[in-house]
């Protein structure tokens, strides 16, 4: 994602993939980051409502892990993204 729009789908493919594989492999807490990464090439992408609804899995997983340093920032996060 840092290297521009051009490779936007490129980006989306590798984070569902980790996404994919951290489900596979129970690993929340990466979880969590991945779904927070995607959320962030969503609202690059324009789409807010589904940002906004990943940030929320996000927090929920952070929350899960006992992580409440990480769903506060991502909490502020997702309260700058408008409808």
């Amino acid at each position: 994602m840092n290297i521009g729009d051009r490779h936007i789908s490129e980006a989306e493919e590798w984070i569902k993939k980790a996404i994919a594989a951290d489900e596979e492999n129970d690993m929340r807490m990466h979880l969590g980051k991945d779904y927070q990464l995607f959320a962030e090439l969503l609202q690059r992408k324009g789409d807010k409502l589904q940002a906004r609804e990943t940030l929320v899995k996000a927090i929920e997983i952070y929350k899960f892990c006992g992580a409440d340093a990480r769903a506060q920032q991502t909490e502020k996060m997702l309260s700058h993204i408008y409808e």
